[in-house]
């Protein structure tokens, strides 16, 4: 179950889709300037509204870079964490070419390597590329243009047995495979890594690097999900500064995702998010030394089992999930509190 899946193996599916996704990806390489992304609560009631009333969040759309949807959206029939937000609802309110016309950048989050991807043969992966490659032609074919993939934590998934785990060699060729297929279908695509830390340590995440390094696939960036509340004093600002220089060392973006914990209400989950902003500006101090990315996410559960947290707008009323973007970026950017340009460490 550890020995490499080539990616020959997977020649129908990659010929079906190589095709499609040559003419409908740009060609060009994305900078590292796409600082700010938004990823909203996949069930947030207000999700569509986003864009059927874009005059709601003019200030803090301003501030965004990219925006991140999950794979759950693109899928029929829609899962239930996706609530209103099916793909034909977002197909009919324009959101894919909404963002093209803002000059928005569009990223999606995808389960890569799962328990129920992991089999002893190249079936389970074969799958999870074609979920994949069919999510990116369902965008495409809405009129969007993903410029980021991100992946979904495979090294999570990847530390049970049923992956080979806790070793870390088996999901490396796992991801290697994925990337291998994902990128020779869509050449443009950045496919890059999100991880958990500390369920990961800085030492293995170091070495997840190395690993797909060696195997000709280096992330096109790295996200990590921090759960800071699990952290002894000083962890975050050591190992999230070793990271970024890791990261820096290898020209691989960086970026921390700024989430909270509580779903049953706006304000106790803006509490958390402005809490992991605190944290990235004692790290980092000054805007030019921040993460390449910011990536302003949730994924939270409300204690009825939705994903509704926190609203999105308007951008005007305190704690939506536009209005951190607005506020939390101004902080990290210096531009309110203290000297222009130095991070405000506390609100």
């Amino acid at each position: 179950m550890g020995s490499r899946l080539g990616p020959a193996r997977l020649t129908i599916c990659l010929l079906s889709c190589a095709a499609l996704g040559s003419l409908l990806f740009a060609q060009s390489a994305t900078s590292g300037a796409d600082r700010i992304w938004f990823c909203p609560g996949p069930g947030t009631l207000d999700f569509v509204g986003l864009f059927e009333h874009p005059e709601e969040w003019e200030r803090s759309r301003g501030e965004v870079d990219v925006f991140k949807f999950y794979q759950q959206h693109t899928l029929l029939p829609p899962p239930t964490s996706v609530g209103p937000n099916s793909y034909p609802a977002l197909v009919s309110a324009g959101a894919f070419r909404q963002l093209m016309t803002w000059g928005i950048k569009i990223a999606m989050e995808a389960g890569t390597v799962k328990d129920f991807y992991c089999t002893p043969d190249a079936s389970g992966m074969a799958r999870s590329i074609q979920s994949t490659l069919g999510s990116l032609a369902a965008i495409a074919s809405a009129g969007g243009s993903v410029t980021y993939l991100a992946m979904d934590e495979p090294w999570v998934s990847g530390r049970s047995p049923k992956c080979g785990g806790p070793a870390l060699d088996p999901t490396a060729d796992r991801v290697a495979t994925y990337m291998t297929a994902v990128q020779s279908a869509y050449p443009a695509l950045r496919i890059g890594l999100i991880e958990a830390y500390p369920f990961s340590s800085a030492d293995a995440i170091v070495q997840i690097l190395q690993l797909l390094r060696a195997r000709g696939v280096p992330p096109a960036f790295l996200h990590m999900d921090v759960d800071w509340h699990s952290l002894a004093p000083g962890d975050f600002q050591r190992d999230m500064a070793r990271l970024k220089a890791a990261c820096d060392s290898q020209g691989i973006p960086f970026g921390i995702i700024v989430v909270g914990y509580n779903g049953d209400a706006d304000a106790l989950y803006a509490i958390d998010a402005g809490a992991i902003a605190s944290l990235i500006a004692d790290t980092f101090q000054t805007w030019d030394a921040m993460p390449q990315h910011i990536v302003f996410q949730s994924w939270v559960v409300s204690s009825t089992g939705l994903s509704i947290t926190p609203s999105n707008l308007p951008e005007g009323q305190l704690d939506t999930h536009t209005n951190l973007i607005f506020n939390l970026t101004r902080r990290l950017h210096g531009t309110i509190g203290g000297s222009k340009g130095t991070a405000v460490p506390r609100s």
